[in-house]
């Protein structure tokens, strides 16, 4: 079957060919079958040859006005990576630069050809068959069978999509038929998915759940699961009801959304677990403008179907709302989306999504909580905490004087006063966020390791367990459980809670991370530096702990390699001095290692929390110097 007639332009390299008219990678004349975006990705590089391609241009190129999570990027590099046979880690085609983006390296030709140098011989039954007639007769089937074919496809796929609409309106629509049920007393409300697979807007669909998440958690006779455990259902073949089995739940909202120029259109269905009878289902479609509406009204229809008897003050945080501009609101939910990457490019984004918002909407409580989480995260990472801090604690306090109620202003407070070393405060914040929201899981964690670095270990445990009983099913859980016990010196568990995340979730970095941390601790360096290596594109403090590593196991060429970077990325950015002593105590250099733990204490860098309690400081702690270091950030 010949190709297109246009001329088309090729791109050659090795064994492979792009064919850019036809969107196929060819490879030694065979098609290798590759996703639209997958395609599109490998078209920008090639074009780009030679040339780094930042994350944030790739991301912009490929989902224009779309917001979707860096690892769809990532995802598509290792797509194309095994397309090109180049997933050994290698890097032949497409190379990595850490923390900033790709390049494709291989040399490319570019040229044009007419489709008659690359023609695909189709030889089916019918084929052969016509090698028996004449050729005017070949000619005139060869012309009968594209159209035959056309209609018959046409044909195929006009009846295909009538079924699969008729057995989608049942499968959704058709009310299930059992007998009395008990009363349902647990919901999870699942991410949205888009109507499109091509046009999503993650930060919409994450942020629509995540606002009827709270709103719901204001009904005190349901348990509603929070957004951080049901985040990883945000895959678009996700089945609901075995979502609500894993969770552990009587009920899920599972709905579809889709955004069109200023319109939206939301199908919503609330599932009984148990049987996966439909209990309620409804579409909307309005102005985006009117999304506050359509949130009012699924909230108050979800607790009618749970016949749920509500209060006056559970009725007013059903319609509560933070904002009634609808523009600040979905800039809201973008620096909330980036806020969760737990990056610094996601800390950036969002830094700058929460500002526009404010500036919308002056009295935005929630927006000036996100930025002063955001200000808070970054502090000690890419910004000096004489920088971030006071940002972070003066956004904070401006969402609590417009919501004195808002858990999350509470939370953030408490990590600033944590952070800058006021622990009364950060206490007294901790335990008013644990009243508001008593199942955040993130919460206890933060909480536990506080507890931990102020050395109150069975109660930094308790906090620990709260956080696994919350999130059983969350990598990040489990993983925050094993720093917990990391900095409680209880290494066995820490592996095998490590381990518990990794199996959730193999290519968790903060899981390889907390795993190399034990094995350290258990003097297995060998299997210490295989975790910590795995956890690529290192930050600052993930690649100080494996300068460490380096330097305790004697390949001491190695660590000082490692401060060399270090020294390199600190004319990039901030570096906090802390990572740098870190690596001098396992060269075994005390002095040096008290001189940065100075300059980290002039920085005011919250890693001084850490000094007595994480154990690669261990060997300070008979060093007078170091008693009075500790008294200094108020650790006694």
């Amino acid at each position: 079957m010949a190709m297109s007639r246009q001329a088309r332009q090729l791109y050659e390299f090795g064994p492979f060919c792009i064919d850019v008219a036809e969107r196929m990678l060819l490879r030694d004349g065979e098609s290798v079958a590759l996703t639209p975006k997958a395609f599109d990705l490998l078209k920008v590089l090639v074009e780009n040859r030679g040339h780094l391609l930042e994350k944030d241009e790739l991301m912009r190129r490929l989902w224009p006005e779309t917001f979707v999570e860096e690892t769809n990027l990532s995802n598509n590099i290792s797509l194309l990576r095994k397309a090109l046979g180049d997933d050994s880690g290698k890097h032949l085609y497409i190379e990595t630069v850490p923390r900033r983006g790709y390049r494709f390296v291989a040399e490319v030709v570019e040229s044009t050809a007419e489709p008659a140098a690359m023609v695909v011989e189709e030889r089916s039954r019918t084929t052969l068959a016509l090698e028996e007639v004449s050729e005017a007769e070949q000619q005139e089937a060869g012309r009968q069978r594209p159209a035959a074919r056309k209609r018959h496809v046409l044909l195929t796929l006009a009846a295909a999509i009538t079924l699969i609409g008729l057995g989608y309106a049942a499968y959704y629509f058709w009310p299930k038929q059992s007998g009395p049920q008990p009363p349902i007393r647990s919901i999870a409300v699942l991410p949205f998915k888009p109507l499109v697979a091509d046009n999503r807007d993650e930060a919409l669909e994450i942020g629509m759940a995540e606002t009827l998440t709270t709103k719901l958690s204001g009904m005190r006779a349901i348990i509603v699961r929070p957004l951080g455990l049901v985040r990883k259902y945000a895959v678009l073949e996700q089945d609901p009801v075995a979502a609500g089995r894993e969770l552990g739940v009587e009920s899920v909202l599972d709905s579809t959304i889709q955004k069109s120029g200023d319109r939206i259109r939301a199908t919503v269905r609330l599932v009984r677990v148990g049987d996966g009878g439909q209990l309620w289902a409804d579409t909307f479609d309005e102005k985006l403008t009117d999304v506050f509406a359509v949130q009012d009204s699924i909230s108050e229809r979800v607790a009618a179907a749970l016949a749920v008897k509500l209060t006056g003050e559970e009725k007013g945080l059903l319609a509560k709302h933070y904002t009634d501009n609808s523009q600040a609101y979905q800039l809201y939910l973008k620096g909330h989306y980036y806020s969760w990457q737990f990056t610094d490019y996601g800390a950036k984004k969002a830094v700058e999504y929460f500002n526009q918002a404010i500036a919308l909407d002056p009295k935005y409580a929630q927006a000036y909580a996100g930025l002063a989480e955001s200000y808070a995260i970054r502090s000690g990472e890419t910004l000096s905490p004489g920088e971030a801090m006071p940002k972070a604690k003066d956004a904070a306090l401006k969402a609590l004087a417009l919501d004195d109620a808002l858990a999350e202003a509470h939370y953030a407070l408490a990590l600033i006063y944590w952070w800058t070393w006021d622990f009364p405060g950060a206490e007294q914040e901790f335990k008013r966020t644990l009243e508001l929201n008593p199942n955040e899981a993130e919460v206890h964690f933060s909480y536990g390791q506080y507890l931990a670095e102020q050395g109150r270990i069975d109660e930094a445990i308790r906090a620990a367990n709260q956080a696994l009983q919350s999130s059983s099913l969350s990598a990040s859980a489990y993983v925050n459980a094993a720093y917990i016990a990391y900095l409680a010196h209880q290494y066995d568990q820490a592996i095998e809670q490590s381990r518990e995340a990794l199996e959730l979730d193999r290519n968790f970095n903060r899981g390889h991370l907390v795993l190399g941390k034990a094995y350290m601790e258990k003097g297995s360096y060998d299997q210490a530096i295989i975790e910590l290596e795995k956890a690529v594109e290192l930050p600052s403090g993930k690649l100080g702990m494996l300068g460490y590593a380096y330097a305790v196991a004697g390949r001491i060429r190695d660590a000082r390699r490692v401060l060399d970077r270090l020294g390199a990325l600190s004319r990039e950015r901030y570096i906090s001095p802390f990572e740098i002593a870190r690596i001098h105590v396992g060269l075994g250099d005390k002095n040096r290692a008290f001189e940065w733990l100075e300059r980290a204490y002039q920085d005011r860098s919250d890693y001084l929390n850490l000094l007595r309690s994480d154990p690669t400081f261990d060997s300070l702690h008979s060093d007078p110097r170091f008693e009075g270091l500790i008294r200094r950030v108020g650790l006694q």
